[in-house]
């Protein structure tokens, strides 16, 4: 009975090709390996065959659909016997392939390897542990030699992956060079300076899927190139993922990068991705579509996350280049709702009231800020346009580095030194052919050694340093050059443009306000810019742009204070006529009774204030001297004996002295009178 239930179970002929198998040509195809089997299963008598197969899957992989069906047939009591053709095809891990052979002991499942001689109906064969080793040594050993390969072609800048930027397009001579799609580089172009301008990836998806530009997939097949991804509803719908992986990709100014990826285990092809030191870097090997300042503002903006209040469509395009100048946090938008309005348009720093961590506020006001930073590119672009070689003084003295002439210096000594160094490396061949010799005994070779040896280290030290001298001083001149080719091509700076900002202004430094508020306040902002950091205008240089925007100001604040003096004057007019009614209509009675008590009331005020201001007054002025006594009280104090000062009593004395001399001329003018009178009578009687 037990004989005729094994005869009832399947025979499993199983048979594997993965992608390597197939360079080994038609002998491990799965037909001949289908062939094979059949006649082995016919020759040795086993009956009821059935085929599981697996086609293109690589023997690392244990989860294959022909070898789970068997294994769901084998668990399930349905198999007798599994034959295959050579321990390789059941797989190349020990492991994995071990813990097969243990589930057919488990299930009583004879297992065949005909090629290799493997039966376990025959006992435990000891080599075939072995061929399990030498089939993942197999597998170990290819992957090292692809590795290399691949890592040697990579060195020499050959591209590994068939894949390529959407914007350019394999060349016909050479696949491995490419060269610009003229119909999608534009798009690229766009995608940049759209970010550049402060659109965000959303929004530049919806304005590319509007104006009905096919996705890098549909434009692809348009062409009749390859397409990675075939399967997608719109042809028009561009994703936030694919845009981003645009804006992401270095080839785009001209950047070959290879080695982006490594596979870090052949069983499970897993990979990860390489850092910059790993990876292999080509500069100017591709055409470029994007300058590198473009693609590094953009890599910079996309850096901070933006988002857009709620009564606006896009973010503020400040956001991310704002700092605090103490704690060192980007300053966050603030645009909340004050009273049902929305108000308060200004930046604040991200750490204020912060549970983990404390700043003080640092608040500015975004249109104040605004204009900051159009003034200063105004006043640094308007010098460099007009002294361009002071500029660039300027610029290298601020930045701490060497002239010209220091430059050239260095030049002339790594010059010399590299020469000197070729000189000692002959030096010390000669010594060494002089010691083998025995011309040169090994003390002087010893000392003479350890001379050049010392002499050629320093040298190498001095090289090192001169060469970053001149690397640093060229880098300097670049950056210095870059700037003013972006100053020269603006040609308008009367308004604050995203593009503008964006490739003018690297950060924002905000200070804390000092001064209180209104006109007294102050707040330090420090403005650096792409290129050149921080730079500083000469202060008594002032640009027309200044002159125009004081001249504007000083016009302002005189059309002020003119309309102020009218609208005071017209308000004293007004109440002086008020007055005037009120007074005429005192005068003639018709004050209601209320506003009789008001005035009654004011003029008590009125007298209240006035009697205060006087008694004010005189609180304030010195107390006045006493009164000096009069001519008569002396008179009664000298008759009665009371004391007299010095000056009251020379004051006496001299009034008595004055008085005396009045009653004497009197007399003298009356007895003058008498003696005339007499004569006039004496004349008449004669």
């Amino acid at each position: 009975m037990k004989k005729q239930q094994e005869k009832e179970k399947i025979t499993a002929l199983y048979e594997r090709l993965s992608h390597d198998d197939e360079r080994a040509g038609e002998s491990v195809s799965i037909e001949n390996q289908k062939r094979l089997l059949e006649d082995y299963a016919e020759k040795m008598g086993f009956t009821n065959i059935r085929h599981f197969t697996d086609d293109g899957v690589r023997g690392t992989t244990f989860k294959r659909p022909g070898l789970d069906a068997m294994l769901d047939e084998i668990r399930a009591g349905n198999v007798a016997t599994v034959i295959i053709k050579d321990q390789s095809r059941i797989g190349r891990d020990v492991v994995e392939v071990g813990l097969l052979k243990r589930t057919f002991d488990e299930y009583n499942v004879r297992f065949i390897a005909a090629s290799d001689n493997l039966d376990t109906a025959n006992g435990f064969d000891i080599m075939s542990i072995f061929r399990d080793v030498i089939n993942e040594w197999y597998v170990a050993d290819t992957s090292r030699k692809i590795k290399t390969v691949f890592k040697s072609r990579m060195e020499k800048g050959l591209r590994c992956s068939g894949s390529i930027c959407y914007g350019y397009l394999a060349s016909k001579e050479d696949k491995g060079e490419w060269i610009i799609d003229e119909e999608a580089a534009p798009v690229v172009k766009r995608i940049f300076q759209s970010v550049l301008a402060g659109e965000s990836i959303a929004a530049i998806g919806r304005a590319l899927r509007a104006e009905q530009i096919p996705i890098p997939s549909e434009h692809w097949k348009r062409i009749g190139a390859p397409v990675r991804t075939a399967g997608y509803a719109d042809p028009y719908a561009w994703s936030a993922t694919t845009i981003s992986y645009i804006l992401s990709r270095p080839e785009y100014m001209g950047r070959k990068v290879l080695g982006k990826t490594v596979c870090e285990n052949y069983k499970t092809k897993s990979t990860r991705k390489t850092t910059a030191e790993e990876q292999y870097i080509f500069e100017g090997a591709i055409p470029a579509i994007i300058d590198e300042e473009t693609w590094h503002n953009v890599q910079r903006l996309r850096e901070t996350k933006r988002r857009a209040p709620k009564t606006q469509n896009a973010p503020n395009r400040l956001t991310g280049l704002l700092y605090c100048a103490e704690c060192g946090a980007k300053l966050t938008h603030r645009h909340h709702l004050v009273q049902g309005k929305w108000w308060d348009d200004a930046f604040i720093c991200g750490n204020y009231r912060q549970l983990t961590r404390d700043c003080t506020m640092h608040y500015i006001h975004t249109q104040k800020l605004e204009a900051a930073i159009l003034s200063t590119i105004q006043r640094v672009s308007w010098y460099v346009r007009n002294n361009e070689a002071e500029f660039i003084e300027r610029v290298r003295e601020a930045s701490d580095l060497r002239q010209e002439e220091a430059v050239k210096d260095s030049k002339t000594q790594l010059a010399k030194a590299k020469r000197r160094h070729k000189e000692l490396d002959g030096l010390v061949k000669k010594l060494y052919e002089a010691n083998a010799t025995g011309k040169l005994p090994d003390k002087h070779f010893t000392r003479l050694l350890a001379e050049y040896d010392e002499e050629q280290a320093a040298l190498e030290a001095s090289m090192t340093e001169w060469q970053e001298q001149i690397e640093n001083w060229n880098a300097d001149k670049l950056k210095t050059e870059k700037f003013i080719e972006l100053v020269k091509r603006y040609t308008d700076f009367s308004e604050l443009t995203t593009p503008m900002l964006n490739e003018f202004i690297e950060k924002v430094v905000v200070h804390e306000a000092t001064g209180g508020r209104g006109n007294s306040r102050r707040q330090r902002l420090d403005i650096y810019l792409n290129f050149i950091g921080a730079f500083e205008v000469p202060a008594h240089i002032v640009t027309p742009m200044e002159e125009e925007a004081e001249r504007r100001r000083q016009e302002e604040q005189a059309a002020k204070e003119a309309q102020s003096r009218e609208l005071e004057k017209a308000r004293y007019e007004k109440r002086k006529q008020e007055k005037r009614d009120f007074t005429a209509r005192k005068k003639a009675g018709l004050l209601t009774p209320e506003e009789q008590a008001e005035e009654e009331k004011r003029s008590a005020k009125k007298r209240e204030q006035n009697q205060a201001w006087r008694e004010k007054q005189r609180a304030s002025q010195p107390p006045k001297p006493p009164k000096p006594h009069s001519l008569t009280e002396l008179a009664r104090m000298k008759r009665e004996g009371l004391p007299l000062t010095p000056e009251e009593a020379q004051r006496l004395a001299e009034y008595r002295q004055r008085k005396n001399e009045q009653i004497r001329q009197s007399q003298q003018r009356r007895l003058a009178r008498e003696a005339a009178e007499k004569a006039e009578k004496g004349k008449k009687i004669a």
